[in-house]
């Protein structure tokens, strides 16, 4: 009854490296009354951050505020059993997602983030695998395709058939982080309140690993059919029957070495290019490949680039490729939308 008396306010905050991207809606019985966007610079939340978000949250005591995980321990796994057998999970949080995937995520990390932002206080931490997977709802439940995130910090990749992850990893981009994979699964991840238990002994120390990336939680409210058809901003061409073959194009992989200089003069757009090389690379050698090939790749751009990426996916290995671009902050706090509706 007291959602009926009060409005409700969501925060979504998104974390880049240099600052925090905030976005405010307020609703009265599912209506939305109010919507903002606000950025803040500085790596840790500061006064002004705080003081916006105190003054957001005294107009009701119906608030939710959920976070974009910016850390680097995080990731995903095909299946939900894993966590029980395996000795691969010790020192993660864990979350099986609709009895198909598994979200992880070290333990300390997140403790670092509630203190973090003690002051703020957080309801929610949301995967960028979540956000992959809403965001691509209507494409993830279809046929084999790879789908990635770009964002300023952060490359987040996985491969979806039939709406069921079937392999993921997770990149910074501010460190100097080792190609070589791990050869177990590395994956995606999918949104968990703070309130989910804790999984103990079992297995991997994820602060140990380097190749462990950022956890984060998502859900949205969005109607999924408003999601605008991907296939209106980038025609998928059909292969001919001149196209390479499968071994072709699995030789073809390891060939960008040889345009990383040029390039080089796009910033990032290589770094992204060779994740992308290196993960299809190391699925194609996995025995979670079973003979299947990428040919499209469904691309989330955060960052306001791509041309060049697109275009050396597309030449040197092969892949039909769509951007669409995308406002993680918006994202996030659909997410939460979603979250608390089903809670």
């Amino acid at each position: 009854m007291i959602a009926w008396l009060y409005r409700k306010i969501f925060i979504a905050i998104v974390p880049d490296g240099t600052g925090h991207d905030v976005q405010v809606r307020v609703y009265k019985q599912k209506k939305l009354l109010f919507k903002e966007n606000k950025r803040f610079e500085g790596v840790l939340p500061k006064e002004e951050m705080l003081s916006y978000i105190q003054k957001q949250c005294d107009e009701s005591p119906l608030f939710y505020i959920a976070l974009l995980n910016p850390e680097n321990n995080q990731g995903g796994l095909a299946g939900c059993s894993t966590h029980e057998s395996s000795e691969a999970l010790s020192g993660a949080k864990t979350l099986c997602r609709n009895k198909k995937w598994l979200l992880y995520a070290s333990i300390r990390e997140l403790e670092g983030l509630k203190k973090r932002y003690d002051r703020v206080g957080l309801d929610y931490i949301f995967s960028p695998f979540s956000v992959l997977e809403r965001f691509f709802a209507d494409k993830i439940s279809e046929g084999f395709a790879l789908y990635a995130l770009a964002q300023k910090n952060s490359f987040s990749i996985a491969f979806f058939e039939g709406g069921k992850l079937e392999y993921a990893h997770h990149y910074p981009m501010n460190l100097n982080y080792s190609l070589e994979l791990e050869d177990e699964e590395i994956g995606a991840g999918f949104g968990f309140a703070e309130e989910e238990e804790e999984v103990e002994e079992q297995g991997i120390d994820l602060d140990e690993i380097e190749s462990l990336d950022d956890l984060d939680i998502l859900d949205e409210l969005d109607d999924l059919s408003d999601i605008e058809d991907l296939d209106s901003l980038d025609e998928i061409i059909e292969f001919s029957e001149d196209a390479p073959t499968f071994e072709e194009k699995r030789a073809a992989v390891p060939r960008a070495d040889e345009v990383k200089g040029e390039m080089e003069r796009f910033g990032n757009d290589y770094s992204r290019f060779e994740f992308i090389q290196k993960t299809l690379a190391h699925f194609y050698a996995g025995e979670y490949c079973h003979g299947r090939f990428v040919e499209t790749v469904y691309i989330a751009d955060a960052y306001g680039s791509g041309t060049e990426l697109k275009r050396y996916l597309e030449e040197e290995l092969f892949l039909n490729v769509l951007i669409r671009k995308i406002d993680v902050v918006e994202e996030v706090a659909a997410l939460a939308i979603t979250e608390e509706e089903e809670s």
